[in-house]
C-alpha cells in the first residue's frame, strides 16, 4: 500500500544519508562507523504505510493521474459527498420495482427507497478537480455506473454478504470514503475490460490513486485500537481485488501481494487490542494462505511451462516469489490465539508452506533419473503427501463436508458441477478445505511427473498401486473443487430456488469477495491437473471465462488461456493421462 518503488528497509540514518544499509542487528555498521548512535528499523506496518517525501509523492500522483495537493485549494483532494437530495433518485433506473426476481436480488436499489438508494450510489454534481482528464458529465456518471457495478458484483449476494442492497445501508463501510474510491476503482477496471474503454482505465486509476492516499492517512493518522477494522480490512482486499481485475499482462501483478502483506500487517498490530479477536483471527489466517496461493501462483504464472510442477529446464525463482520476512510471526500469532475450531487450519498451513518451498526448489533445479537428489526430491514429496493425507483423515465435527444432489436438471449446467453442493459449518471451513486441496493436487501433479519423467529414481519408492492411489486421489479432489464452486461463487445463471441450497453453508469468512482471487487459482490448478476427464477441463474453463465476461477481472482471463492449452480435441489423450489410467473409471 505504497506510493511506488520499493520500500528500503535500512535505517532512518542510512536512508537520510543515501546510502547502503546492511540492516545488521542492533546497529548497522554504517552507523558504527561514523560513531552514530543507529535508530533502528521500520516494521512491517510503517513500511507498508509508509508516509513519502514531497517527491515520491509527486511523483506518484503523475503515474495515477492524481492532482498534485499543493497545487489545488484545500478541498480538492475529498471524496465526492454522497447525495441525499430524493430528486436525483427519483430519476434513476436502479430505483424501479420492475426487476425481475432474480433482479431484485442482484441489484442495489431494487429494495430501497428513492431516498436510501441515491444515498448509497449516486453522487453529487460538483465541479471537477484540477487533474481530471474525464468531462465532468462522463466522469461522475462513470463513478455511479462503476460503484454500484461492485456493489452488485461484487458484494450483494456473495457469501457474508448482504442478500439485498437495502441491508448494506446500516454497513459504514458502504459509506466510508476510504473505501468509497477504491469501490470505484475497482468498478472501473471491471466496466473497462467488459467495455474495452480506456478512458473508464485511466479514471480507476485516478480513483485508485486516491484511494491509495486516503487509506495510507486514516492509518498513519490514528491509533491501531482506533481503527475501523471492517472498513481499512475491506479497502485492503479492494485494492489486492484492483491488481486482479485490472491487469496489465500475464503475470501476476506484485501490487497485490502487497496489499495482502499490508492486511496481515494490519491484523497482527490490530488483534492485541480487539476484544473480539474471531473474525481478526480468521481474516489473518485466510491472508497468510492467500500468501501462500499467491506465491506458489508467481512460480508458474510467470513460468514458459505454467502448467507443469517440473519444467523442462530450471527456472531460477526470484524474491518476488517468496514469502515475505515476518510471515512466520503471522503464524505464530495466529497458532497462539486459535481456538480448537481453527486449530486445523493453523495445523494445515506449515505442510502447505513446506510444500510451497519444494515447488520452488523443484522448478529452480536440474534434476536427472537415477542420481541421489532426485530421488531424495521425490521421497520429500511423499513425505508431505503423507502428512496431507494424515491431516483429511482426522477431520470430522464441524471439519465435516457434506455433498448434496437436489435432483437431475434442477440446477443450470454451466453453475453446477454434476448437480451437486458441498454443505460446511462456515465460509472459513470451506476456504480452507480448498487450501488443502490446491496444495495436495499440485503435490500429487508433482508425483506423477515424477514417475514419468525419473522412471528409475521413483521405482524403489513408488509402486504401481500406489501412483494409482495418488491419481485416484488427485481426480476426486479436482472433483471436489469443481463441486464446492457455488459455495464460493454465485454464478449468474442461478436464480433464488438455487442460491438456497447453498446458504446452508453459513457465513464465517469475514468477506465475502476476498476468497474470489483465490478461487481462480484453485479452479485453475484444479482444471489442468493431469489425467482428469475432458469435461472436467471445460467446465473449469466455462466457469473462468464466465467471471471474466461477467465481472471483468482480467487475471480470469489469464488463468482460463493457461487451462486452454491443456483441452485437446475431442477423441485425443487426456493430457498428462498415465498409461495405467482408464477413462471410463472415473466417477
Amino acid at each position: 500500500m505504497v506510493y511506488c518503488g520499493k520500500a528500503s528497509q535500512g535505517c532512518q540514518n542510512c536512508r537520510t544519508r543515501r546510502i547502503k544499509c546492511d540492516k545488521v542487528r542492533p546497529q548497522c555498521a554504517q552507523c558504527i562507523r561514523v560513531g552514530k548512535p543507529c535508530p533502528g528499523y521500520r516494521d512491517q506496518l510503517s513500511l507498508m504505510f509508509r508516509d513519502e517525501s514531497s517527491k515520491v509523492i509527486k511523483r506518484a500522483h503523475q503515474q495515477w493521474g492524481v492532482p498534485d495537493t499543493s497545487e489545488q485549494g484545500e478541498g480538492s483532494g475529498s471524496s465526492p459527498t454522497p447525495s441525499t437530495s430524493s430528486s436525483s433518485s427519483a430519476t434513476s433506473p436502479t430505483s424501479t420495482s420492475t426487476a425481475s426476481p432474480i433482479s431484485i436480488r442482484r441489484r442495489l436499489a431494487a429494495s430501497q427507497s428513492p431516498q436510501s438508494a441515491s444515498s448509497a450510489i449516486t453522487f453529487k454534481r460538483e465541479a471537477p478537480e484540477l487533474g481530471y482528464r474525464v468531462p465532468t458529465e462522463i466522469s461522475i456518471n462513470a463513478v455511479d455506473r462503476a460503484i454500484q457495478f461492485y456493489i452488485e458484483h461484487y458484494v450483494i449476494g456473495l457469501p457474508d454478504e448482504p442478500k439485498v442492497g437495502q441491508e448494506l445501508q446500516g454497513r459504514p463501510w458502504v459509506h466510508s470514503a476510504v473505501t468509497r474510491e477504491i469501490m470505484a476503482a475497482v468498478g472501473l477496471a471491471s466496466l473497462s475490460n467488459i467495455n474495452g474503454d480506456k478512458k473508464l482505465s485511466t479514471l480507476s486509476k485516478q480513483h485508485y490513486g486516491r484511494a491509495l492516499h486516503n487509506i495510507s492517512s486514516s492509518i498513519m493518522a490514528r491509533h491501531v485500537p482506533e481503527l475501523d477494522l471492517d472498513v481499512i480490512l475491506r479497502a485492503v482486499v479492494m485494492m489486492a481485488m484492483y491488481e486482479v481485475v485490472r491487469g496489465r499482462d500475464e503475470k501476476p501483478a506484485p501490487g497485490a501481494r502487497t496489499h495482502i502483506m499490508g492486511g496481515a500487517a494490519i491484523l497482527t498490530s490490530f488483534l492485541p487490542f480487539h476484544q473480539s479477536q474471531s473474525e481478526g483471527l480468521r481474516g489473518l489466517l485466510q491472508l497468510c494462505f492467500s500468501m501462500i496461493a499467491s506465491t506458489q501462483g508467481a512460480f508458474q504464472y510467470t513460468s514458459p511451462e505454467p502448467n507443469n510442477m517440473i519444467p523442462s529446464r530450471p527456472e531460477p525463482q526470484t524474491g518476488e516469489g517468496g514469502l515475505p520476512p515476518p510471515f512466520q510471526q503471522w503464524l505464530s500469532m495466529g497458532a497462539n490465539m486459535a481456538t480448537p475450531k481453527e486449530i486445523p487450519s493453523t495445523e494445515l498451513i506449515l505442510p502447505v508452506v513446506e510444500f510451497v518451498k519444494l515447488s520452488g526448489y523443484v522448478r529452480s533445479q536440474h534434476f536427472i533419473d537415477g542420481q541421489q537428489a532426485t530421488t531424495d526430491m521425490i521421497g520429500t514429496a511423499l513425505a508431505l503427501d503423507a502428512q496431507f493425507g494424515a491431516w483429511e483423515d482426522r477431520q470430522d465435527g464441524p471439519w465435516t463436508v457434506i455433498e448434496e444432489q437436489v435432483s437431475d436438471n434442477f440446477f443450470p449446467p454451466d453453475a453446477v458441477f454434476e448437480g451437486r453442493y458441498h454443505i460446511y459449518t462456515d465460509m472459513y471451513f470451506a476456504r480452507i478445505w480448498n487450501h488443502y486441496r490446491w496444495a495436495r493436487i499440485m503435490l500429487s501433479q508433482l508425483l506423477i511427473e515424477s514417475v514419468q519423467r525419473f522412471p528409475s529414481s521413483s521405482s524403489s519408492l513408488i509402486s504401481d498401486k500406489k501412483i494409482q492411489q495418488i491419481q485416484d486421489c488427485l481426480v476426486r479432489l479436482v472433483r471436489d473443487t469443481l463441486i464446492s464452486i457455488p459455495t464460493h461463487y454465485r454464478h449468474p445463471n442461478l436464480q433464488p430456488e438455487h442460491l438456497e441450497h447453498f446458504d446452508k453453508t453459513q457465513g464465517g469468512a469475514v468477506i465475502g469477495i476476498a476468497g474470489i482471487p483465490t478461487l481462480l487459482f484453485e479452479i485453475k490448478v484444479a482444471g489442468v491437473a493431469p489425467g482428469i476427464p475432458r469435461h472436467y477441463r471445460t467446465w473449469a474453463m466455462g466457469i473462468l471465462e464466465t467471471i471474466w465476461a461477467k465481472m471483468g477481472m482480467y487475471q480470469s482471463k489469464v488463468l482460463s488461456g493457461m487451462l486452454a492449452m491443456t483441452i485437446e480435441p475431442e477423441g485425443s489423450p487426456e493430457r498428462g493421462s498415465p498409461v495405467w489410467i482408464k477413462e471410463e473409471g472415473y466417477p
